[in-house]
């Protein structure tokens, strides 16, 4: 083989997936591939036409938007383009333009479908039936549970080259070409104002021209997305994700206490195995139309059991599934909007229940309501938010988040109502708490805003809060309707059981199970004027309150309610691999003689918080 043909065989042996790919097929592939050049501005792919073959990027940098000329993605060396079109046979259903001077390896599309078909590894890396990749870019690590939900950021960032806001163009690529970094982050007095990298000095000091001796804060992004060290690697992923960058400032306290920095890449996380739930949100946000995330959203009962069985903790199984749930909310309000045009007036799409408490599991019903501003006007606006209602809540729907029985959606115009409507809402719940006002409270005490104005969400909580903290005869209605959920221990600490559809004897793990702790937790934030959502993140805010609830109560709640949680999944994985819709009803038969004994120890510590609670809140003189 030739000097020229080795260099480019070398080249495609350190690109995913090619790594471990058969010598003769790298050797095929390496012979069979067309070089070609594009300058700068230079159309690669336009909409509707055919492609025949896979570009994979050797230098340079393209920009990918789509038909209504909405940015895509960025993708630079070692990023494929063009598979989708290829394998599907269809047309190309992006636009793709050199955003700098591009050299790309194009791969025959007869060759391309030719080694799906011979290797798995390769297939599976590119097959649109397994999206368990971000952006086609994740490393097939076999034989590892190592999951980016359950390590940190401080195990995976490295030392941050910083400079200051005026240093120079120049001497910052030094530093760079010194220490080896393909970053710099910039700071000033105030501590990090923006970030630079390899790729900023090619688009917009090389390309544009710009003076060498400049201040690098010309050429920096600035105010750029930050996460603690002890956040967990998968926000980060999810981040890199949303908002297409690749790489992501850590910031940590030192022994002084001061602020110190680190970085971390797309291709640190991407070293470490993943699951497939952190992935689908980059597909999720990107897909086409409702048929496209129906699709999607049948791997979620998959993605849950990968967790479950990786022995994650319920809280990040939780997470990582609710911004899955909020991904797929997000990207129907977008296609919403694409549909029928920006809206009239601001407004903030709000979902309640486990998705605003990022505590979802298996597919449930929606709840989920519109804040419109003031100045709507429903002689004018009606028809339109009813429409983006609509089909919003019909794409849940599809999605296998079934419509609320209580009819609690957007879909009902009582629940898409400007602010000023809300805030009577809220005030009457309050002052008046009759039975539907309770049952109200467990669902819009919880709200979470998915897309819009946030402010208008906000500015209601904070109305909220100050009137719950002095609202004792809500607090004690709320106590006495948060002992309709008891845990099921019978006077003698034996289970208390219900009958399932089939006659069965079973525990109700959502009812008598989490649904005690959430409302609990919720009560005792509420009356402590805590904006907290998460039942975890309540409790540990309650503990740091003064007035809330004792550092050791705390710590036991947090026990007893992964444990029970932990129990509800491990039932519903069960089920997904059995090939069973997933419920919350755990027969004792299907439980271990030492489950038991934790999941009544569980018990007994809610139990004994309810009672605190119900001698708290005086919860006995409305039962």
């Amino acid at each position: 083989m030739e000097i020229e043909k080795l260099a480019i065989r070398d080249f495609l042996a350190g690109c995913d997936p090619l790594q471990q790919l058969a010598a003769t097929s790298l050797d095929q592939l390496t012979l069979a591939l067309v070089i070609q050049y594009y300058r700068r501005g230079s159309a690669m792919m336009q909409t509707g036409t055919r492609n025949h073959e896979v570009m994979l990027i050797r230098s340079g940098a393209i920009e990918v938007t789509t038909a209504a000329g909405e940015l895509y993605g960025r993708y630079a060396a070692g990023d494929w383009i063009g598979y989708r079109s290829v394998i599907n046979d269809q047309p190309v259903s992006l636009d793709v333009v050199a955003y700098e001077d591009t050299l790309v390896y194009l791969v025959p599309g007869r060759l391309f479908r030719q080694l799906m078909q011979q290797d798995a590894r390769f297939n599976r890396y590119f097959s649109n039936r397994k999206p368990e990749r971000l952006r086609g870019a994740i490393r097939d690590i076999k034989n590892s549970d190592y999951s980016l939900l359950s390590i940190y950021l401080s195990e995976l960032a490295h030392p941050a080259l910083t400079v200051s806001r005026d240093t120079g163009i120049r001497a910052t690529a030094l530093k760079m070409t010194e220490l080896d970094q393909s970053t710099a982050l910039v700071t000033d007095a105030q501590g990090l104002c923006g970030i630079v990298t390899d790729l900023d000095f090619r688009r917009r000091v090389i390309a544009r021209g710009i003076d060498m001796e400049a201040p690098v804060e010309q050429i920096m992004s600035a105010a750029p997305h930050t996460l603690p060290a002890d956040a967990p690697a998968s926000k980060a992923l999810l981040l890199m994700a949303r908002y297409n960058f690749r790489h992501l400032p850590v910031v940590s306290k030192d022994k002084d206490g001061n602020a110190a920095f680190g970085v971390v890449s797309a291709a640190d996380l991407l070293r470490s195995q993943s699951h497939h739930a952190v992935y689908l949100v980059g597909d999720i946000s990107h897909a086409e139309d409702s048929a496209a995330l129906k699709r999607l959203s049948q791997h979620l009962p998959q993605a849950l059991l990968n967790m479950v069985r990786s022995s994650l903790p319920a809280y990040d199984i939780g997470h990582a599934l609710s911004s899955l749930g909020q991904a797929i909310t997000r990207r129907l309000i977008e296609l919403a909007e694409q549909q029928l045009g920006p809206p009239p007036v601001p407004y903030a799409f709000v979902v309640g229940g486990a998705l605003a408490r990022r505590e979802q599991t298996a597919h449930s019903d929606q709840d989920n309501a519109l804040i419109l501003a003031d100045s709507y006007d429903a002689t004018l606006h009606a028809v339109y938010f009813a429409n983006l209602a609509r089909f919003v809540c019909d794409g849940l729907d599809a999605c296998g988040y079934v419509y609320c029985p209580g009819d609690i959606m957007a879909l009902n115009e009582k629940w898409r109502q400007p602010l000023q409507v809300w805030r009577r809402y809220f005030e009457h719940w309050i002052e008046q708490p009759e039975p539907q006002a309770l049952l109200y409270a467990s669902i819009f005490f919880d709200l979470r805003c998915l897309y819009g104005d946030e402010t208008l969400l906000t500015t209601l909580r904070r109305d909220i809060l100050q009137k719950t903290q002095q609202a004792s005869l809500f607090q004690a209605f709320m106590a006495a309707n948060a002992l309709a959920f008891r845990p099921p221990l019978g006077i003698f600490k034996g289970f208390v059981l219900e009958k399932n559809g089939d006659n069965e004897k079973v525990l109700d793990m959502k009812k008598r199970g989490v649904l005690p702790v959430i409302e609990l937790a919720r009560l005792y934030t509420l009356a402590q004027g805590i904006d907290e959502l998460n039942t975890m993140e309540r409790l540990q805010a309650l503990a740091d309150a003064p007035g809330g609830i004792s550092d050791e109560n705390t710590a036991d709640l947090k026990d007893a309610f992964e444990f029970i949680s932990t129990t509800r999944l491990e039932h519903q994985a069960l089920q997904i691999e059995a090939g069973v819709a997933p419920d919350n009803l755990v027969s004792p038969e299907q439980l271990s003689a030492l489950e038991r004994r934790h999941l009544k120890d569980a018990f007994a510590v809610v139990s004994e918080a309810q009672n605190r609670m119900t001698r708290r809140y005086q919860a006995n003189r409305f039962r």
